[in-house]
């Protein structure tokens, strides 16, 4: 920095010969920065002028910075050149004053009293505690003139009752790590004389060294043969769950196996998907499949979600339906009477049943709703109620056996049948398949029995 000079008054007194001033870090404008603790003795900050009732005068500089670790650079002047600040008011100084004044003792103090007392009487308090205390029997809290001996703080009744309470359990102990563990067994194992030293040398301990035999050679036969046939009978159980287990799984695999190959023989079960604009409660359906568990396509169509709704790009990023492919399709209340029709009486399968009963009941309310239905949401119940859904993937989750120990159920299996509705509902019936060890159908048979019914 640039130095420029500064005209500062000083005092006659400080033309004197001085001792040698310790060398500033640097300057300010002109003006020695020192480290902490190394600024000449004389200069005071503002705050110290304060506390003499002083104040910089009207143009003074400071004489010289000094660098704090808190409070950064503070400015420190001559005090002899600052100007004296105009007395308190009286009032100022009342209540100044009531600030500083304990309410408890009513001695003004040199700083702010916080609270309900100050600092003295807080000791003062705590002090009376502590006598208190020591006049104070630790069991029966009878209180007395004088100390109790601070080895125990106990009067005499209690200090009686304690000794007879160490007694009794020294008593306890030395009969318990002395004597066998066993069973009416009343072998010494360990001397009381060892048992005294240890427990001299080590004090008021009540357990007993690992060291130390716990049983005498009989009992500690008998207590490991013991343990060897407990361990023996819990393996044996443990081996019995396990077979009841791998039978109970192989009777549940067998059910859902004859379960799936039921559904694949029985001509009333149809396999139905949708695929929607998203997983909220008001994702509008934008395409539905229908087939037979032979692979026979009754329904397979886009569906329009009507105007003013929207395909989302995640949900098109999902399975590839946009605004456009859409556009020119038929709406849900367009099909709702070929739906009806496919669906009446059939059993329906459907993976992940309750999300897809979700949209269709949510597609049949605002289809109702359209035509004019008083209670459109009781008349889209009542159509599901006509209908019988199954879900298809739970049993196969179960098949899988894939067990979730977080969720106490088998884990809820991926269909991986490439999000789209004729695709998803052919990888059903390869699920189905799966479960009930038939052989996967080709896609190009499948696709053969579609070109037929088309």
């Amino acid at each position: 920095m640039d130095s420029i000079t500064v005209d500062v008054a000083i005092p006659a007194g400080r033309l004197e010969s001085q001792p040698a001033a310790p060398r500033p870090l640097a300057h300010v404008d002109g003006i020695p920065l020192y480290a902490s603790g190394r600024a000449p003795d004389h200069l005071r900050s503002q705050t110290q002028l304060a506390g003499s009732r002083l104040k910089p005068a009207p143009g003074q500089l400071p004489a010289a910075y000094v660098r704090t670790r808190e409070w950064g650079d503070v400015a420190l002047y001559e005090p002899d050149v600052a100007v004296r600040m105009r007395p308190l008011p009286s009032s100022v100084k009342k209540r100044m004053a009531a600030r500083r004044t304990c309410p408890t003792c009513l001695a003004v103090r040199p700083g702010i009293v916080r609270g309900r007392r100050c600092s003295l009487c807080a000791e003062r308090e705590r002090a009376a505690e502590r006598r208190l205390a020591a006049r104070t029997c630790r069991d029966c809290e009878t209180v007395r003139e004088r100390p109790y001996p601070p080895a125990h703080g106990r009067c005499q009744a209690c200090r009686t009752a304690q000794r007879l309470r160490e007694r009794t359990r020294r008593a306890e102990w030395l009969a318990r790590v002395t004597t066998c563990s066993g069973t009416d067994c009343a072998v010494r194992v360990v001397s009381r004389r060892t048992a005294l030293g240890w427990l001299r040398r080590n004090g008021a301990v009540w357990y007993s060294p690992s060291e130390w035999p716990d049983r005498c050679p009989p009992c500690t036969a008998a207590h490991l043969a013991e343990t060897a046939a407990r361990e023996e009978r819990y393996a044996r159980e443990a081996a019995e769950r396990a077979a009841r287990a791998r039978e109970n799984r192989a009777a549940e695999v067998t059910e859902l196996r004859r379960w799936a190959a039921d559904a694949l023989a029985d001509p009333a079960v149809v396999i139905l998907d949708t695929e929607t604009c998203g997983l909220d409660a008001d994702s509008a359906v934008v395409e539905i499949a229908v087939i037979t568990a032979g692979g026979e396509v009754l329904l397979d169509t886009l569906v329009n979600p009507g105007q003013g709704v929207s395909i989302p790009a995640e949900a098109a990023a999902i399975h590839g339906i946009t605004d456009s492919d859409v556009a020119l399709s038929s709406t849900f209340s367009d099909i709702a009477v070929r739906l009806t029709r496919v669906l009446d009486g059939r059993r329906i399968l459907i993976w992940n049943a309750p999300y897809d009963v979700g949209r269709l009941r949510y597609e049949l309310t605002r289809h109702y709703t359209a035509m004019g239905h008083a209670d459109a949401a009781a008349s889209a119940d009542a159509w599901l109620d006509c209908m019988r859904f199954e879900d298809a993937m739970g049993p196969y989750s179960t098949w899988a056996g894939e067990w979730s120990d977080y969720f106490g159920s088998y884990r809820w299996q991926a269909l991986g049948g490439g999000h789209r509705a004729l695709g998803d509902v052919r990888t059903v019936i390869e699920r189905l398949r799966e479960m009930a060890a038939l052989p996967a159908v080709s896609a190009g048979a499948t696709d053969a029995v579609a070109d037929r019914v088309a």
